[in-house]
């Protein structure tokens, strides 16, 4: 572990496996499975070396559309405005 108290407000840090979005202009990449370090307070997260490094070269990998072949699409994202009418949709 990095570290066993928060830098924030003091909490105790405990390992945990997150999942991490990242955003690619308007699409998101769901990266699960991150090891990282969680406040149990605030939540503020701790990375290990190498992550933050591997989650960038994610990061420039979704931005090269070329690439995009690797990853699994499993779904859409949607984006309106809080205050927007609401919308009539049938499932």
């Amino acid at each position: 572990m990095i570290v066993s108290k928060c830098a924030i407000c003091g909490g105790k840090v405990e390992e945990r496996e997150v999942s991490e979005e990242i955003r690619v202009g308007n699409d998101f990449v769901v990266v699960e499975n991150v090891a990282a370090g969680v406040c149990v307070e605030c939540g503020e997260r701790y990375y290990p070396p190498g992550v933050v490094d591997r989650l960038r070269a994610i990061e420039l990998r979704a931005m090269d559309q070329k690439k995009l072949k690797g990853l699994d699409i499993v779904g859409r994202a949607y984006k309106i405005r809080y205050n927007a009418p609401v919308l009539d949709i049938s499932i």
